[in-house]
């Protein structure tokens, strides 16, 4: 089993990974998820594609909230900066394709609640 856990940079992709092959990763373009996804079907590997949403304007605070590196803040605001610079990438993306996935909106949930809301679309498999 693989589960793919999507969505914007700052949702809390790499929060959630942990235990069975579980791929904290941005993907945007439905081409290159096509290209990833499609040969693991083909071998009968199960794959469980979650989508971390949160809304540009939660998405944003929590951005800029985030300390990458405590002890460097301009490494922090560079990484801040790239998050910040594909939230309408993402948007575009989640209008487009990444809405018809498993959606569990981030925005007001903490790292224990995300856990909770994936775990529980994974036992409705």
């Amino acid at each position: 089993m693989i589960i793919w856990i999507n969505g914007a940079f700052g949702a809390g992709k790499s929060t959630l990974a942990g235990g069975t092959v579980i791929v904290p990763m941005t993907v945007l373009h439905q081409p290159y998820a096509r290209d990833m996804l499609e040969p693991l079907a083909a071998l009968g590997v199960p794959v469980h594609h979650l989508v971390l949403h949160t809304d540009p304007s939660p998405l944003r605070a929590r951005i800029d909230a985030s300390l990458e590196y405590p002890h460097d803040e301009a490494r922090s605001e560079a990484v801040r900066a790239h998050r910040r610079r594909r939230i309408n990438d993402y948007e575009q993306a989640f209008e487009a394709w990444l809405n018809t996935a498993r959606v569990i909106d981030t925005g007001n949930l903490t790292p224990g609640q995300a856990l909770q809301a994936a775990l529980a679309q994974l036992a409705r498999t």
